[in-house]
């Protein structure tokens, strides 16, 4: 069973991102959200629950803890501590990374989401993360053949990440609704090249997304296709 998710649009500063948050089911247990600006993934976060399965948790506390990690995301967003979270911060923005875990609340209360947020951010700054970066112009159009590059990259030392799992899937609002184009693996430097057929124009609005996923993380691009 896969719960509902969660989808949110925020404004900060002139720009408006998508937020969307996931379950991805009892066979691949993960909450995963994705937050989105201009078609573009800019940062992912999965949180796993297997431990909680295994100690018999229903889909009440599934719920809860995807209801939670969407919040926490939205709110990142609103107070202007998204940059913190994709390396773009200056370093005296975050203090010294700290053990990961909660923030302690004084008197051992339940800490609050301003708390809750610093922790998380805390706990992400300087840990690496995967990033995918579309080199060449990258142009997809109904019924025509089109080219793939992209690189992959750690996010914090911006080395090349060799072996991510690389899928470019075709996805619409029509039949049909997906279709696998193409896949395999970045190479020694980082770099998954290939050429696709798009599908003719099918009367919905689709994309071609191309994702990856390595050891330290997955991320995804989302070009829109024209006719």
């Amino acid at each position: 069973m896969v719960l509902t998710g969660y989808n949110t649009d925020i404004e900060h500063e002139g720009v408006t991102y998508h937020v969307q948050t996931e379950d991805k089911g009892r066979s691949n247990p993960f909450i995963e959200t994705l937050i989105y600006a201009k078609g573009e993934i800019l940062h992912s976060r999965r949180t796993g629950y297997h431990e909680m399965l295994a100690q018999g948790a229903d889909d009440a506390a599934i719920s809860q803890l995807m209801d939670r990690q969407h919040r926490t995301m939205v709110e990142v967003i609103r107070r202007g501590r998204l940059p913190e979270l994709t390396g773009r911060a200056e370093e005296s923005r975050v203090g010294a990374v700290t053990e990961p875990g909660l923030v302690a609340a004084p008197g051992g209360a339940e800490p609050s989401l301003d708390e809750v947020i610093l922790d998380y951010l805390r706990a992400q700054r300087g840990r690496a993360h995967l990033i995918l970066k579309a080199e060449g112009d990258q142009e997809f159009i109904y019924g025509e053949a089109s080219r793939v590059r992209i690189v992959a990259s750690s996010s914090t030392d911006q080395h090349p990440v060799p072996g991510a799992r690389v899928s470019v899937i075709f996805k619409s609002t029509a039949e049909p609704r997906r279709a696998l184009l193409i896949e395999g693996e970045t190479d020694p430097n980082g770099v998954f090249a290939g050429e696709v057929e798009v599908p003719p124009f099918n009367g919905g609005t689709s994309a071609v997304i191309v994702s990856a996923e390595s050891e330290i993380g997955q991320s995804e691009i989302k070009h829109l296709v024209h006719q």
